[in-house]
């Protein structure tokens, strides 16, 4: 299964999408992706400036708001991903996508699925106008071939039905309607043409409606969930918004887990206990587990020789002082392997193996002040590497 993933290690000169920041600024600029259903429907596009890359990788993320509210830029997770991503040297969207009436999606199931439907409709849109863009005045140098889609909450639950649902005739009934009064397969939202294909699924506590969704041979996907998620079920059940539950089943990462492993799917999860909806949106320990398990996972898949693992955990790395003088001490949740330490220009400055520990100390005494990387692998080979910033006064 993992040698169905091509490494792109020629794209990936040392220190882009790993170190953080690669590129000390960005540039934001809204567009319009589609005019389709009389709607015009706006994307905000982060680059990192000073990038000279002539295909760089694409991250597509929707915003969360029950498929009722929110917008592009109204989502602070989405919004925080795409400012780091971009300066990790990605080009990073952040789209808008049509909304239901809350009253009517209460009322009717058949309204709510209608709803979502929409919306993946214009999440195909969203990836076919880069794939436009690339093959016409290429204004955003995309490279198609790692193009990752994804999102939080709802936004979330919206790329997982266009990643991993293949055809119409693996839907039920109330779905196939659905698509069928609304373009179809690939929908109506405009963009016309162009391929869907995307790389790897971002699921920042989304859901399937069915978990048989996820089929053998299907594509991989990071993923992240409290335990204690209601909104969106943490197992399958009805989401409940503050007015009560829509009437349309989802099933979490307590279900997709089982179904990932058993079908070999390449993937990696991190469950919050006792969490519930989208705690990394509020705390922000949990956004930089969650912003660096995705980071490692993307980066994996583009760069890395070693295969995309499964891990429950992402470890648990604290490095102090902050700022370091005389030494660092690294204390991790797993045993370590091997340490090394980078410049802020990817140039090593330090590198230990067989630590085989938890604890280590560092002496920083003679190195220059400035801004430094430490990477750290484990001697469990099923952990990705993990890549931490310290400042040495």
């Amino acid at each position: 299964m993992f040698g169905t993933i091509d490494n792109a290690n020629a794209q990936c000169p040392s220190g882009r999408y790993l170190y953080d920041p690669l590129f000390p600024t960005y540039t934001m600029v809204t567009d319009t992706y589609s005019t389709a259903n009389s709607t015009t429907l706006l994307m905000d596009i982060y680059q990192p400036i000073g990038d000279t890359l002539a295909a760089r990788p694409l991250i597509i993320l929707a915003h969360g708001g029950s498929f009722v509210g929110g917008s592009r830029n109204s989502d602070v997770t989405v919004d925080s991903l795409c400012v780091h991503f971009a300066k990790r040297g990605y080009v990073c969207a952040s789209i808008d996508y049509r909304l239901g009436n809350m009253l009517s999606m209460f009322t009717d199931s058949s309204n709510a699925i209608d709803e979502v439907i929409k919306a993946i409709s214009d999440g195909k849109a969203a990836i076919r106008y880069f794939v436009k863009d690339r093959a016409t005045v290429n204004n955003y140098k995309i490279d198609t071939n790692n193009i990752f889609i994804g999102g939080n909450s709802a936004g979330a639950v919206l790329y997982m039905h266009v990643g991993y649902i293949d055809s119409t005739g693996e839907c039920p009934a109330d779905i196939q309607t659905a698509m069928a009064a609304n373009g179809g397969f690939e929908g109506n939202s405009g963009n016309a043409g162009y391929t869907t294909k995307s790389k790897a699924i971002i699921n920042l506590a989304g859901a399937l409606n069915h978990v048989s969704f996820v089929s053998p041979g299907n594509k991989p996907s990071v993923n992240a969930q409290g335990d204690a998620d209601s909104t969106v079920p943490y197992n399958c059940a009805l989401p409940y918004i503050a007015v009560g539950y829509i009437h349309v089943t989802l099933c979490g990462l307590g279900q997709l887990e089982p179904q990932y492993n058993a079908l070999s799917i390449p993937h990696m999860s991190h469950v919050f206990p006792g969490q519930g909806h989208v705690p990394w949106s509020t705390d922000a320990s949990m956004f930089v587990t969650v912003d660096s398990m995705v980071q490692l996972f993307l980066y994996n898949l583009m760069c890395s020789t070693v295969s995309v693992n499964t891990v429950s955990n992402v470890p648990e790395i604290s490095l102090f002082p902050v700022p370091a003088n005389e030494v660092v001490n690294m204390v991790s949740s797993y045993a370590v392997s091997e340490l090394a330490m980078y410049d802020e220009v990817g140039r090593g400055v330090f590198n230990v193996q067989g630590i085989d520990a938890e604890r280590y100390e560092i002496n920083t005494s003679h190195f220059a002040k400035g801004v430094y990387f430490i990477r750290l692998r484990f001697k469990d080979g099923n952990i990705a590497p993990v890549l931490r910033r310290i400042v040495v006064n």
